[in-house]
């Protein structure tokens, strides 16, 4: 981002501030919202988990890395719809505010809806998982590893996107050869930047789903990187720290209907 645009917003906001008190709390949101954002790209961020890229390129492994990713991505087979509890818990030190929670809607194949009374943020690529998201067909898959994890055998795999224009960034992700559920899931779009999330699962309904996501960040203060968040807020490092979900109260195949994710007017 931009320091001398960012200035330009929050000089406009204290003027906001000013001038009326309830314009003034419309415009501290809105700062609140954009340094929020700030943070939580930074919760989807670089993280250099498994080595170096030319460990990457020397592993021949590709069909056995799809098998195992399309047993992953079956585990979720049987699952049309589920609605469920969501509670976020911040631990950083650019962001001070109180836990947030919400109810999230989901529909298959990536309908999401979120219904919160307040303020709510979550890291978008882990805060609803869903493993059909990683579609065999659009990646590049490479075994990195074997490891057991949690003490149970897994494997490590890296995912880079065979097309520039998918949107998506190299992932790397950690799955449970017991239960082939994906327990760690992180990308490495920058160096320096590093954020990994681990997940853990229940059982609801015969299926395993989510019950926690930890997202931990460590962001290296580099030379050159500048401010993120205005002078105030000191330097990248204050990123550092972690982002914790929650999940309780699944309900699972109530055939939500497809309106509920209409967005309305003005969304």
């Amino acid at each position: 981002m931009n320091t001398n645009r960012w200035n330009r917003r929050e000089a406009f906001a204290n003027r906001e501030v000013c001038a009326n008190t309830a314009a003034g709390s419309r415009a501290r949101m809105d700062l609140l919202k954009a340094r929020m954002s700030v943070v939580l790209v930074m919760a989807i961020g670089a993280f250099v988990l498994l080595g170096t890229s030319e460990r990457v390129t020397a592993a021949k492994s590709e069909g056995r890395g799809a098998d195992y990713l399309e047993k992953a991505i079956h585990k979720f087979d049987g699952i049309n719809d589920y609605i469920v509890d969501v509670k976020v818990h911040m631990d950083m030190k650019a962001v001070q505010m109180p836990d947030m929670e919400a109810k999230v809607y989901f529909k298959e194949p990536d309908k999401i809806k979120i219904d919160s009374k307040g303020i709510f943020f979550m890291p978008k690529d882990v805060g609803v998982i869903n493993p059909r998201e990683f579609d065999p067909s659009k990646f590049e898959i490479a075994v990195i590893d074997t490891l057991t994890y949690d003490g149970h055998p897994a494997v490590q795999l890296s995912l880079v996107p065979k097309s520039d224009e998918s949107g998506n960034k190299n992932i790397f992700l950690t799955i449970d050869m017991r239960d082939w559920l994906i327990v760690q899931i992180a990308t490495a779009p920058y160096p320096g930047r590093e954020a990994s999330a681990k997940i853990k699962y229940g059982t609801f309904d015969g299926f395993k789903m989510p019950i926690e996501v930890k997202v931990h960040l460590d962001v290296k203060n580099l030379k050159g990187e500048g401010r993120m968040l205005g002078p105030e807020h000191g330097r990248m490092d204050q990123l550092n720290g972690n982002v914790d979900i929650y999940y309780s109260n699944y309900k699972i195949n109530t055939n939500i209907p497809d309106k509920l994710f209409e967005k309305k007017s003005g969304e």
